[in-house]
């Protein structure tokens, strides 16, 4: 519709390095007036890190961006509106507190002698209002707007910027059926107007619904732009995982459960409410069983809900939320992180740094914090106790530091990750929730966490852990749970997981057998 083989974005050998960290490695790729181009990745694949780029956003970057002809090096947002090019963060960028009328021109606000013209601007947005044949007021307050609202007005913004590049980044992550099916009219009517769209998604309906071609990102590199007609979903996951689908030497075989012992945990029924948006809930129906000296990972691309599920079990969920969980048989909702660790359950936190480390406290006090009792006589704590015990999880887990009065955050990132596990471990935990544990660590950390985690369930002790690294969890895992924007969309014994199958029930492309029985 509209699109044409003229090139209009040309991206050139693109780099972007965060300290160690590649996200981009000399990507390449063009862009064609007027087309709807999706682009594909699984998470950390480098897809928002060079939308950033392309709106200005990231400034620091190696190789060239060519826009119309001409080599642009953006020097921020603003530069790129210049050019054209607008975007739709999946967090929109809107002012609650303010009216519709007043963010569609904020930063460039109409006046007179240093009045206001609020008339002229409220008739201005409700123009682009109209162009995306919306009924919404330029007066009413944008936090009393609904979500997909909400996006219509971003969209407005970006007609009144007379952008001719939208990126939209998952942009129907948080809406209802029938938004979605409006904001694919609004796409309709700006592809008409010879707008060109980069889309981001996981989902594979809309993608092969919206797109005429799609560019595949794989960890940081382009792997190639295909025609939509020409492919099919399960050729596009192959694409965004790579490595053929071989088959991972598994850990180990499981048989937990077969001789019909009590699960250890066992959630039935599973829902948390999402207060204030479309969907009105996080999560909707999960269920599964996780067994003593078993492993079992929790599969699904960002947003599908992994975070939350844990939040659910540890107690610190803010969110209402319900179903039948029990431990060791016993019905629980725990209600505070306290109440989980005394029923012998610990988590390690997918952000260690917002919601795990206390940097301004030694290894010593982060890695015993939450078991002071075990150290405590009279109210008063063991010293002599408490850095023994210390040393002899550092020694256990082999965590490299000057010593115990160290300040945690002078550990490299795998140092302090281990020190987080030391603290969940000093609990003495039947259940381990364990969030994503490798993020941000390197391979040698990850090496060596892993071995942890055979460890561990050889001890009996049962894990339930999240992974956004399909080979992490086929590698380590006796059974994969998959979640799909909140809905459990596939249950995986060790013999049946590939990253094929995880990635199809992770985009919906086909929803598994989902049933507890092993």
């Amino acid at each position: 519709m509209g699109a044409n083989n003229e090139v209009q974005i040309e991206i050139r050998s693109v780099s972007k390095r965060f300290g160690g960290v590649v996200a981009l490695d000399n990507v390449s790729f063009q862009i064609r007036r007027g087309e709807l181009l999706a682009i594909c990745g699984e998470n950390g694949a480098g897809k928002s890190t060079l939308m950033k780029i392309l709106c200005g956003q990231h400034l620091d970057y190696d190789g060239d961006i060519v826009v119309n002809g001409e080599t642009v090096r953006f020097s921020g947002i603003k530069d790129a509106e210049r050019f054209g090019i607008g975007i739709i963060h999946q967090e929109l960028n809107l002012v609650d507190e303010l009216s519709v009328a007043a963010n569609i021109f904020l930063g460039r606000e109409l006046s007179r002698f240093g009045l206001l013209c609020q008339k002229t601007m409220n008739e201005r947005a409700a123009a682009f209002l109209n162009q995306l044949q919306c009924e919404i007021s330029p007066s009413i307050r944008v936090g009393a707007l609904r979500v997909g609202d909400q996006q219509l007005v971003e969209i407005a913004k970006a007609i009144g910027l007379g952008a001719k590049i939208l990126i939209m980044d998952e942009p129907t992550s948080a809406l209802t059926e029938s938004e979605v099916t409006r904001l694919y009219r609004v796409i309709t009517s700006l592809r008409q107007r010879g707008v060109t769209i980069l889309y981001i998604s996981h989902k594979m309906e809309e993608i092969f619904h919206l797109s005429d071609r799609i560019a595949v990102l794989r960890d940081g590199r382009y792997i190639d732009t295909v025609d939509t007609a020409n492919v099919t979903p399960r050729q596009i996951a192959q694409m965004m995982v790579g490595r053929e689908f071989v088959q991972t030497d598994l850990r180990r075989a499981s048989k937990h459960g077969e001789n019909g012992e009590q699960p250890v945990l066992a959630v039935r029924g599973l829902w948390r409410s999402w207060p204030g948006h479309a969907k009105h809930w996080r999560l909707k129906d999960i269920c599964f069983d996780v067994h003593a000296g078993e492993v079992v990972g929790v599969a699904g691309l960002m947003g599908a809900g992994r975070t939350e599920l844990f939040e659910c079990l540890y107690g610190c969920c803010g969110d209402e939320f319900g179903g039948d969980i029990r431990l060791q048989g016993e019905q629980v909702q725990f209600k505070h992180a306290q109440d989980a660790i005394r029923h012998g359950v610990s988590m390690v936190t997918e952000d260690r740094k917002r919601f795990g480390l206390f940097t301004n406290l030694t290894v010593r006090e982060n890695v015993t914090l939450s078991s002071l009792e075990q150290f405590t006589s009279l109210g008063w704590i063991s010293s002599r106790k408490e850095r023994s015990v210390c040393r002899s999880i550092i020694e256990r887990l082999r965590v490299k530091l000057a010593g115990q009065e160290a300040e945690i955050q002078s550990l490299s990132g795998g140092n302090q990750q281990k020190c987080l596990i030391g603290r969940a471990l000093l609990n003495q935990p039947k259940l381990l929730l364990l969030d994503d544990p490798t993020r941000g660590i390197d391979v040698g950390a990850k090496a060596e966490v892993y071995q942890l985690l055979n460890e561990l369930a050889q001890n009996k002790i049962a894990i339930l852990m999240s992974s956004s690294e399909l080979p992490e969890l086929i590698l380590n895992c006796d059974r994969i749970i998959v979640l799909c924007e909140g809905r459990q969309t596939g249950m995986f014994s060790a013999s049946e997981a590939t990253e094929q199958a995880i990635m199809e029930a992770a985009t919906a492309i086909d929803v598994r057998d989902t049933s507890i029985s092993n």
